[in-house]
């Protein structure tokens, strides 16, 4: 809000321009005038206020057939004490472009003081300029101690409380009626605890919108998706709706449930996914689960998808629980098959639940026994001797 002794010049809220005279066409023989202008307009230009109540107008910038149009507003005539405040998009603003055959809305909230004179009319006057031209919007403010028409917003959840885990997207219907006798603008806005983010839509649909209008007497439905982020502990939060403009406001207190959820990973011995085993041995490895969730993880059964011919075995095979930020260990004994060979093989380790499934893929390098080393070693001994032997016979001859 701002006094009269400052000029708001809002250059992004368009200004009626002059317009040029009618286009003439010609359809099927006679002819049709298609306009082309700025316009800087309201549907109620006169309005009755009580002091002290703040008042949320309406405008509507419209480039009909025009290039795209900067335009600066002016303020005047608002009298001294009054607070006021031009916006666009929920916000002050200073500038903006109306694309040609576009609209762009903003409000001009404005609140007389409590003190203000009563039974007596203020003209306002809202000026829109741009390099063609000046346009000016007269309008007319009557301050009375009667009491306000309008009753309020009417502001109803579908679901006040949803439940969730940490992934989920909170919807809440929400539906609110105008229950005025004036059509408007209403601005969104919400209150959510640190961690969680909110986006906005109308009814059903997938555009995500800041303001909705809302006719008097009628009633919108509005979408209010909250969305807690991965690190967003388990609990019960609160958040809150609120819905204002044209002088009235509207709240709704919403709860949202967050059952959190257990995540797994599987850490492989000193933090490698690769160890060594000799052929037809049995060679044990030590893996550690760690649950990062935010929920216990429960009933997990380790597995194993390994190359034909080898055996793995758990120790545990199924681990009871364990706690948020907790580990547990299990002992995995891999056997190569006696007959594998001097390479790398791979076995895949799997952690799973109803909730959870994990997995990751260790590297065996398998060497092959010593025995068999040295029994092939004593073999190329004895063949050595026998053609020794064969020499030295039949070399004399």
């Amino acid at each position: 809000m701002r006094t009269i002794t400052r000029t708001l010049m809002a250059a992004a809220l368009g200004a009626s321009l002059m317009a040029p005279l009618p286009v003439i066409a010609q359809d099927n023989g006679a002819q049709k005038a298609e306009l082309s202008g700025f316009w800087l307009t309201t549907s109620w230009p006169e309005m009755t206020l009580k002091p002290g109540e703040n008042h949320s107008i309406s405008l509507s910038l419209r480039n009909q057939n025009l290039p795209p149009q900067r335009a600066a507003l002016e303020v005047t005539g608002v009298p001294e004490g009054w607070e006021w405040a031009l916006k666009g998009g929920g916000r002050e603003v200073t500038a903006a472009i109306v694309s040609p055959d576009s609209t762009e809305r903003l409000t001009l909230d404005i609140t007389p003081p409590k003190d203000a004179e009563t039974d007596k009319s203020y003209p306002i006057e809202v000026r829109a300029r741009t390099s063609e031209g000046t346009v000016s919007l007269p309008l007319l403010i009557r301050l009375s101690e009667v009491e306000k028409v309008a009753s309020g917003l009417s502001v109803e959840p579908e679901l006040p409380a949803l439940r969730g885990s940490a992934r989920s997207t909170f919807s809440f219907k929400i539906r609110v009626k105008n229950e005025g006798e004036e059509d408007g603008l209403f601005n969104l806005a919400a209150k959510v605890p640190n961690g969680f983010h909110v986006r906005f839509k109308k009814g059903y649909g997938s555009e995500e919108i800041t303001s909705i209008p809302i006719n008097a007497g009628s009633t919108e439905t509005v979408t209010m998706e909250v969305i807690p982020s991965r690190s967003v502990s388990a609990g019960q939060y609160e958040a809150g709706f609120e819905i204002s403009g044209e002088g009235l406001t509207g709240t709704a207190d919403l709860k949202l449930d967050v059952t959190g959820e257990p995540q797994v990973a599987i850490v492989g011995p000193q933090e490698r996914l690769s160890g060594e085993a000799v052929a037809g041995k049995e060679t044990t490895f030590t893996f550690t689960l760690v649950n990062t969730g935010t929920a216990p993880a429960t009933d997990i059964e380790m597995t194993a998808t390994q190359p034909t011919g080898w055996n793995v075995e758990f120790e545990p095979k199924e681990v009871a629980q364990i706690a948020p930020n907790s580990t547990a260990q299990v002992n995995v004994k891999i056997t190569p098959s006696e007959q594998a060979i001097t390479g790398d093989y791979m076995v895949n380790i799997r952690a799973a639940n109803n909730d959870i499934s994990q997995d990751v893929q260790f590297r065996v390098t398998v060497k092959t026994s010593t025995m068999w080393g040295a029994a092939g070693l004593g073999i190329i001994a004895i063949a050595a001797l026998v053609l020794g032997g064969a020499v030295m016979r039949y070399g004399r001859r």
